[in-house]
């Protein structure tokens, strides 16, 4: 019998992995089956797949009700409270996510510096920055160090202490930037921690130029990093009522070689989704974001204008990373915020429209966001009911 449980268990760990594998490359569609059948085998891991399944799907509210009927039958596998706290925190329901964080605190073997880090996110985001603050000492966690430091410069400029946030912004980001391991392990939260430098001097000093240029030093980056991407819009807060929503294939060439491309200066395509009141205005913005040694090489591939959008500041909403190609021989390679990584021949032209059509033109219409930490996310054991 026990060889038989024991059986059982590994075979819903396998088809556990099998299922993260099947998200990781976009099909949750399958992840689905197998977060049923494990639930048909009494495995509480089928709660957690199916509800990040659903998540992929944008169904967050399908997740929580699967994670709701999760916690209600196995209530001390704290990782489902967790995951049900993060997906109510998303969904701006404060009250509710601190409450599932309360339960997972009162389960055996939580791992508490992650309830009390995703705790203090979601009192950043309903701005209680004292509570927040309060909840982020309680994390000891040296995975979640570099994100707590990040979170904390946040809280700073939520408590409108903005030259201690500077302060401490700028040591991080020098230290960062300083060593290749770390700056590689966590681009996203020096990519933060710079907006929230962008902050400090816009708010603390008032100086608008000084936001402006720390805001698209951390778009250099996180290159569709929508927290830096919603503050330059409302640095320059422009309102039209005849704004549009362009879609931009912009082609350019790099200022050096690039080792992947031979000895030559490569070629790129990037795609932009801006509202601007014409391609030109579109143009300017999207040329902004571009390295200074590159913008006079970039043209306009390809416009569509997608839409209206008087109720939406002017400025880029979303941008893909860059599609490096050789010109000459029409080999390109998919890059992501800036590092080169090899892949199979094709057009580049047709690869960066391919990637264009992934951007959602719902982006557009998207309310501009103040608090931009993400919920951590653990990955842990599951049991059996």
């Amino acid at each position: 019998m026990a060889e038989s449980a024991e059986h059982s268990e590994k075979v819903a760990r396998e088809l556990m992995q099998k299922g993260y594998e099947y998200l990781n490359e976009g099909d949750p569609g399958h992840a689905k089956k197998l977060g049923k059948k494990l639930l048909k085998m009494k495995y509480s891991g089928g709660y957690e797949l199916l509800a990040r399944a659903y998540e992929m799907e944008e169904r967050p509210q399908d997740a929580i009700a699967v994670l709701e009927e999760g916690t209600r039958a196995v209530p001390q596998i704290w990782l489902l409270w967790q995951q049900l706290g993060n997906l109510q925190s998303d969904q701006g329901d404060f009250q509710a996510a601190n409450e599932s964080y309360t339960k997972a605190l009162d389960c055996p073997g939580v791992d508490s510096s992650q309830i009390y880090f995703n705790k203090a996110i979601a009192l950043h985001r309903c701005n209680m920055p004292q509570d927040a603050m309060t909840a982020l000492d309680e994390v000891d966690s040296d995975e979640l160090h570099w994100p707590a430091l990040a979170l904390r410069v946040a809280l700073l400029n939520g408590l409108e202490q903005h030259h201690k946030a500077a302060d401490l912004a700028k040591h991080l980001a020098e230290r960062l930037l300083g060593s290749e391991e770390l700056f590689t392990q966590y681009t996203i939260e020096l990519a933060g921690i710079i907006t929230e430098l962008g902050i400090a001097v816009g708010r603390g000093n008032n100086d608008i130029d000084g936001a402006r240029h720390c805001f698209i030093q951390a778009l250099r980056y996180v290159k569709n990093f929508s927290y830096a991407l919603a503050m330059l819009r409302q640095v320059y807060h422009m309102e039209s009522s005849a704004a549009q929503h362009f879609r931009l294939l912009i082609r350019g060439q790099w200022f050096e070689p690039i080792e992947q491309h031979g000895p030559v200066n490569p070629g790129f395509y990037s795609t932009f989704d801006i509202v601007a009141d014409n391609a030109e205005e579109a143009m300017a913005f999207a040329a902004e974001l571009e390295p200074d040694e590159v913008r006079d090489s970039l043209v306009v591939e390809e416009v569509s204008v997608l839409g209206p959008c008087p109720d939406d500041l002017k400025g880029v909403y979303n941008r893909t990373g860059y599609a490096f190609f050789v010109p000459d021989e029409k080999i390109k390679s998919e890059v992501s915020e800036g590092d080169a990584v090899p892949a199979a021949s094709s057009s580049a032209s047709s690869q960066a429209k391919s990637e264009s059509e992934k951007s959602k033109a719902s982006d557009v219409g998207e309310k501009e966001k103040s608090k931009p930490a993400k919920n951590k996310v653990a990955k842990g054991k599951s049991s059996k009911k």
